[in-house]
């Protein structure tokens, strides 16, 4: 193997071939091979030691943070009645826990997705962990340990005001909002279509640059300001929740321009929701624009990740994205 001092005068001769807009990836990978000692990668100890490590999930992520808030619901006398009582829920298995999940939300007349808020877990989670079958099946899952949590608490005497709450919040979406119920813009009773599938995010066809344009019409009329468009946004994408939207948030979005570009973050989300209801609220059609997407992205478009690149072409070809949020290529760019 030659010296590392001519292996990387060989590779400056071939970055002088990459294409400029790919020189600071392929910079950072030649780096990392030459100094791989400066590779954070390398340095990480392993989460899970042994032979049958697995790949970690989103959900195994979320498991190392938990918090299950028990500490704030224990009562001050807990310590010395817990001995008597006894762990109700320690030693149950997953199906155990799955299936008092179907007992409590028949009984409770809970829907699923007042469940989720009510444990705090997204609906993926909880999809992931109830449509599994198994007794080990599932018990990294965060939707396992917060359900087990609840039910322990459950039997021990906590959580009783928190499922009144979740209960009552998610029947009506609107309850408790009767000051706004007369606002032009108060869209709380309404739901779309994917929220009665019990889903916590719904499908996004529109674009970010089209989004955007809609914020901005939004905030110039009369009344409107963008601290009270963040709150409506928020209520709209998190019915029943306390969360909110940072004003700063909406700031860097608004600078951003492209079709994707914004398209993982939450102003993005909240805003198309709150206007697709109030678009629904106000009986407007849907037009061109967004029944072209609807046909491009039947289950809409990527907001897990960003899509702005980079991508791998021939060389004299050009990526990009068009209006629709697609990516293209376009050939024979250069001489």
């Amino acid at each position: 193997m030659p010296p590392r001092d001519q292996l990387a005068d060989q590779l400056a001769d071939r970055l002088a071939a990459v294409p400029e807009q790919y020189r600071d990836v392929f910079t950072r990978l030649v780096s990392s091979a030459l100094h791989p000692e400066l590779n954070v990668n390398r340095r990480r100890k392993p989460i899970v030691a042994g032979a049958n490590t697995k790949k970690r999930s989103s959900t195994d992520a979320q498991l190392d943070v938990i918090d299950l808030d028990a500490e704030e619901d224990d009562d001050p006398h807990d310590k010395e009645n817990r001995s008597s009582r006894g762990p109700p829920c320690v030693n149950k298995n997953c199906d155990e826990v799955r299936r008092e999940i179907r007992d409590f939300l028949g009984a409770q007349q809970m829907t699923p997705a007042q469940f989720q808020r009510l444990i705090g877990v997204s609906a993926k989670s909880y999809r992931d962990f109830v449509g599994q079958d198994g007794p080990e099946k599932g018990a990294r899952s965060v939707t396992f340990v917060r359900a087990k949590e609840f039910f322990r608490g459950r039997a021990e005497g906590r959580w009783r005001a928190r499922t009144a709450t979740a209960a009552t919040a998610g029947k009506g979406r609107g309850s408790g909002r009767a000051a706004d119920g007369n606002s032009e813009y108060d869209v709380s009773g309404i739901e779309l279509e994917d929220e009665e599938d019990d889903e916590l995010e719904v499908p996004v066809f529109e674009t970010c640059d089209r989004v955007r344009d809609m914020i901005r019409k939004h905030v110039e009329r009369p009344g409107v300001t963008k601290a009270g468009f963040l709150r409506d946004a928020a209520k709209a994408a998190f019915p029943g929740g306390e969360k909110s939207i940072n004003s700063g948030l909406l700031h860097v979005f608004l600078k951003q321009e492209g079709a994707l570009v914004g398209n993982t973050g939450i102003v993005f989300y909240a805003a198309y929701v709150f206007f697709e209801k109030l678009r629904n609220k106000n009986g407007e059609p849907k037009d061109d624009f967004r029944l072209t997407m609807e046909d491009i992205w039947p289950y809409g478009i990527e907001r897990e990740k960003p899509v702005n690149g980079p991508w791998i072409v021939r060389t004299g070809s050009q990526p990009y994205i068009n209006v629709f949020g697609q990516v293209r290529i376009m050939r024979n760019c250069y001489p």
